[in-house]
């Protein structure tokens, strides 16, 4: 277990050093929202283009993304239903916290450690995982976060906005180049999807480690530790049991991919949805916190197990 802990330092020690320059005012929350704006319009859907048109959709496992949803969909409920009617929150702020609990911070962290602990295999399930995150997730969550904070909402101006997003625009221009006669491998177009996709990991968990300094104060509390529970302790378990009760599955390594994806910390882009919609994000970064520092455990546990 330790030499897995050790292996993480690096992402560890990036966030770190995000969050000490953070607290001693060198870096600041408009710097943190620089990177924040590269990473959305630039360096992700980079990723996200490199991931579509290199994948090999038919090492896609089916089963294994299918689990994971209907697991997102549980745990994402049953985190609206707590903080709408047990913490009194609005049913915006609900969706946003429903929305922490159902991403995880996979393009950031568990993506990384995928590449370095394991093969093609769970690397290739990571990312199916992201790109369903994209296009399903988001756009429903998006949809929703419409229609409560709108009394009109225009299905046009809501299309259109949907396809301008940078992932769902990065998706389909992988897909354009999978399927076209286009050669990425070995061209210079790779080489810049590569570098631009090399930003990700050091830039997301130094921006995150800005972010957290601000909000560092009284993290503890009823719904950030509740939010964190259901998203490193809740989640794994429901994969498990719909794994073993309605898959084939003989062991923990069958769902190693979906489980290691489960027990990362949540899902950043939650704040990003919290600006777009005037909610405070306090708590939300504080939820993404204690998440953050309590899956080195964790993601470390399920790595040990295998």
């Amino acid at each position: 277990m330790f030499s897995i802990i050790l292996g993480l330092t690096p992402f560890i020690c990036i966030t770190l050093l995000g969050f000490i320059l953070g607290k001693i005012k060198l870096f600041n929350l408009k710097n943190a929202r620089i990177l924040n704006l590269f990473l959305f319009y630039i360096a992700v859907p980079a990723l996200i283009i490199k991931i579509v048109a290199q994948s090999d959709i038919t090492k896609i496992d089916i089963d294994q993304v299918s689990i994971y949803f209907f697991m997102q969909i549980f745990c994402g409920l049953f985190a609206y239903i707590l903080t709408n009617k047990f913490f009194n929150r609005s049913k915006a702020e609900s969706i946003i916290w429903a929305l922490t609990v159902a991403l995880s911070n996979h393009v950031i962290l568990i993506l990384p450690i995928a590449e370095i602990f394991y093969g093609i295999d769970i690397t290739t399930q990571v990312s199916s995982i992201i790109l369903m995150d994209g296009v399903i997730l988001i756009t429903t969550i998006s949809f929703f976060l419409e229609l409560t904070s709108n009394t009109k909402l225009k299905l046009s101006i809501f299309l259109r906005n949907l396809i301008l997003n940078p992932m769902i625009m990065s998706l389909l221009i992988g897909l354009i180049i999978k399927f076209s006669n286009f050669k990425v491998s070995g061209s210079e177009f790779e080489y810049i999807l590569v570098r631009l996709a090399d930003c990700v990991m050091p830039v997301g968990l130094f921006s995150i480690g800005i972010i957290l300094s601000y909000y560092s104060s009284r993290v503890f509390n009823k719904i950030t530790l509740s939010i964190s529970f259901i998203k490193l302790i809740v989640s794994p378990i429901i994969i498990l049991l719909f794994g073993f009760s309605f898959l084939n599955i003989e062991n923990y390594g069958d769902l190693l991919g979906v489980l290691l994806v489960s027990v990362g910390p949540c899902g950043a882009t939650s704040i990003v949805f919290c600006s777009a919609y005037n909610i405070d994000p306090e708590n939300v970064i504080k939820a993404i916190f204690i998440s953050t520092f309590a899956s080195i455990f964790t993601i470390s546990y399920v790595i040990n197990l295998y």
